[in-house]
């Protein structure tokens, strides 16, 4: 496991590093500068937004259903990831769209509607994985153990 670990830890930096090299050799250093602007905002706003309310509603609950099983709990915030996720990356093209642009083909689609749709997938999607969990668990609870036969 360790060696894995390790393995993919190598792999991450390398690519990074490729990554890098390959961003100075064909972006504009202007560009560059927008680029590490995009990131320093999607850091803010993954540690100052979307961190807290994913801790925010797991402990909330928690507090609210004590018997709820923690794969539902771990469901719930995947869900939740996804969908900041998918915020985090429509939001800079919904808000540049208000501004609008010289070239009307550079953001032709109405984004904040798609990213609406997109967390309602999502959304459906979670309560799929919660139902799925909560019947195949309720399967195994009503089937009698074979240890004990």
């Amino acid at each position: 496991m360790k060696a894995w670990r390790t393995a993919l830890v190598i792999l991450g930096v390398l690519l990074t590093v490729y990554g890098a090299y390959l961003m100075l050799d064909t972006v504009k250093p202007v560009k560059i500068a927008g680029v590490a602007l995009w990131f320093l905002a999607a850091l803010v706003l993954h540690d100052g937004i979307v961190a807290p309310i994913v801790f925010g509603v797991s402990v909330a609950l928690r507090k609210l259903g004590r018997s709820m099983p923690v794969a539902v709990l771990v469901i719930i915030q995947a869900g939740l990831v996804v969908a900041s996720v998918f915020a985090i990356i429509v939001l800079p093209a919904v808000y540049k769209k208000t501004l609008g642009t010289k070239n009307p083909t550079v953001l032709p689609f109405d984004y904040g509607t798609r990213l609406v749709i997109v967390w309602l997938v999502v959304a459906a999607v979670t309560a799929v994985a919660i139902a799925t969990y909560l019947a195949i668990a309720k399967r195994q609870k009503a089937r009698p153990s074979i240890s004990q036969a």
